[in-house]
């Protein structure tokens, strides 16, 4: 589709959604105000919850990778070191969350923003130093079928993709947008 066709097909969507969107309830006044603002207690209950679902999402993530990977016997002890680890960032990235609460209406300053950036990006390049015994011992204990599966499914545990990562996938590539995946 040509993006003349893209670009004429999301303003059709957005002109029949637009007024149905636009229609709110009355308030206990008759006015019609539209969207409003959370309240901080809506939005300290959305953090919240967001913060522990990183958690549960990603044992739920491990568990399915364990069961696509077959994983054996004699792998499950390298499997479950390197599970722990992931396990463990995750905890203390729940934790993390958790402890920052999101303050409404504060406006983070340009040296705020950098000082959070690169106490992230240090978190981050521990985990994964920390990680990577326990990475490489699972990973050297993998048949070739499962080194492929795990490199396409297994080696994103922490959630932050960037887009092109999957988009080659999608369309039968590999990450580097070379040709169809092998099959299994």
């Amino acid at each position: 589709m040509s993006t003349l066709k893209y670009l004429l097909a999301a303003a059709s969507i957005t002109a029949f959604c637009t007024p149905a969107l636009a229609q709110t309830a009355p308030d206990k006044d008759g006015q019609h105000h539209g969207w409003q603002k959370p309240s901080p207690e809506q939005m300290a209950a959305w953090h919240a919850q967001r913060c522990k679902d990183h958690y549960a999402h990603q044992a739920g993530r491990l568990a399915y990778l364990q069961a696509s990977l077959g994983i054996t016997d004699a792998q499950h002890g390298a499997f479950d070191q390197w599970r722990d680890a992931i396990l463990s960032a995750a905890k203390s990235h729940s934790d993390a969350c958790l402890a920052h609460m999101p303050m409404q209406d504060h406006q983070h300053d340009a040296l705020e923003r950098n000082a959070r950036i690169q106490k992230m990006l240090e978190t981050k390049l521990a985990e994964l130093r920390s990680e990577r015994p326990a990475l490489e011992a699972l990973y050297t204990s993998l048949t070739p079928d499962q080194k492929k599966l795990f490199d396409r499914e297994g080696g994103h545990h922490h959630g932050h993709h960037h887009m092109g990562d999957h988009m080659g996938a999608r369309f039968g590539q590999d990450h580097d947008g070379h040709g169809p995946h092998a099959p299994g």
